[in-house]
């Protein structure tokens, strides 16, 4: 093992949160090697809504899934689809998530993800200091929840009462408030939600390429597919696609979506399946919307950004390797001219793919088999907004000093 490279710390995947994870061990005098088989950001990193969204504390897994599973399941006109030809391979996932849809789980994973949200751009501030370009792409003008039936805003107010309770800020509109804020969304809304603490940025690609400058400045970055990880005396052995091999003192996991098949080959076998995301792209000449805005019902966010207008959000649960579904394209673009009355044609459209695991927490946190693999994927539609806190998390894990909280996002708890 002389011949291979080695490092202190390798971290897979060069997403948000791999990038995140790296630039916070190098603050801290670690020595780091980024490894990602495409570029930075090219993945759920590139394509998300571009919400910095601190109040997503109320995980997917919900008690109302049950009475509403028929609607979800079947309805072609639902946010929330199932490739049929795959439910043999997800249905182990589907129970595991309907298991965590009461109100005991529903609570507890929801202070879990506050606990998680509450420091969002605290430790995103240091990665910020040492990447000027990236902060200015922070827009700080709140995100709005937009409801179009007065019976779903009626609905919502367990979720506003436990946001309250955990923290959240937030302020109930009327439809003239509503409408003040957004004229696009005047005579489609009866009322809403606005989050005035949260921001979104011009460019999410962007953003995390000029967070990682640092790294590139310092030639911190390989790319490389590790297919391979092997426990070794001196450390973890990476091999990788073109025949390459590292050795790392300590490996951090931020493989995103590609993550689970890496964990089973140290022993941990984690409930980690993908929901399938779409987004559309208009390019405008001047911006509709002045803040990232939901239409609840539909399920998905407007988001203005640089030169643009990204939709992006449902849920489709399939397979890494099935085409893009055209059904939910259209699902989006349908809706988005129906509340802003676009004709421009769609410029572009993406699929990508969503780390989730049944409980809607991330895994996070050292392998219960391997002390020196720490793991930080999973996190479902927080993959961005969740960067900084996760890269702090994992320094701490580094050290020995996590939060004892943090055990409830272990791989253990599977």
């Amino acid at each position: 093992m002389s011949g291979f490279e080695r490092t202190e710390v390798a971290v897979i995947g060069a997403g948000v949160v791999g990038v995140s994870c790296a630039l916070w061990l190098r603050r801290l005098g670690h020595e780091v090697l980024l490894l990602e088989r495409d570029a930075i950001a090219a993945g759920a990193s590139y394509g998300n809504a571009g919400t910095l969204a601190d109040y997503g504390c109320t995980p997917i897994a919900r008690p109302e899934i049950w009475s509403n599973l028929p609607r979800l399941l079947f309805s072609s006109d639902s946010p929330f689809v199932v490739n049929w030809a795959r439910l043999p391979r997800l249905l182990p996932w589907l129970m595991r998530f309907l298991g965590q849809c009461n109100a005991s789980r529903f609570r507890a994973n929801a202070e879990v993800l506050a606990n998680l949200l509450e420091r969002t751009y605290d430790d995103y501030a240091p990665l910020l200091d040492d990447a000027p370009a990236a902060a200015a792409l922070i827009r700080r003008r709140g995100c709005l929840y937009a409801y179009g039936q007065a019976d779903n805003l009626r609905a919502a107010r367990g979720d506003i009462e436990l946001r309250e309770r955990l923290g959240i800020v937030q302020q109930v509109l009327d439809a003239n408030e509503v409408a003040a804020l957004e004229p696009a969304m005047a005579g489609h809304s009866v009322g809403g939600i606005l989050f005035p603490g949260s921001s979104h940025l011009e460019d999410p690609q962007a953003f995390i390429e000029a967070l990682a400058t640092p790294l590139l400045h310092e030639r911190r970055l390989r790319h490389a597919e590790v297919v391979g990880l092997q426990r070794r005396p001196g450390g973890l052995q990476l091999r990788c696609a073109d025949g390459r091999e590292l050795l790392a003192e300590h490996v951090v996991l931020a493989g995103g979506a590609w993550s689970a098949g890496l964990a089973r080959q140290v022993g941990d076998h984690i409930p980690l399946d993908t929901e399938r995301g779409y987004h559309i792209e208009f390019d405008l000449q001047r911006p509709l919307l002045t803040r990232p805005t939901c239409p609840v019902e539909s399920a998905f966010y407007m988001t203005p950004l640089r030169g643009r207008l990204r939709a992006a959000g449902t849920v489709e649960l399939g397979s890494l390797h099935d085409p893009a579904n055209a059904q939910r394209l259209r699902y989006i673009e349908e809706r988005v001219r129906h509340v802003l009355g676009l004709e421009d044609e769609v410029a572009r459209t993406w699929l990508g793919f969503r780390p989730s695991l049944p409980d809607s927490l991330p895994v996070l946190g050292p392998s219960p088999r391997e002390p020196r693999l720490i793991y930080a994927f999973g996190h479902q539609h927080l993959g961005l907004t969740l960067g900084g806190v996760t890269g702090r998390l994992v320094a701490d894990c580094l050290s020995g000093r996590q939060p004892a909280w943090l055990a409830a996002c272990s791989a253990s708890r599977f």
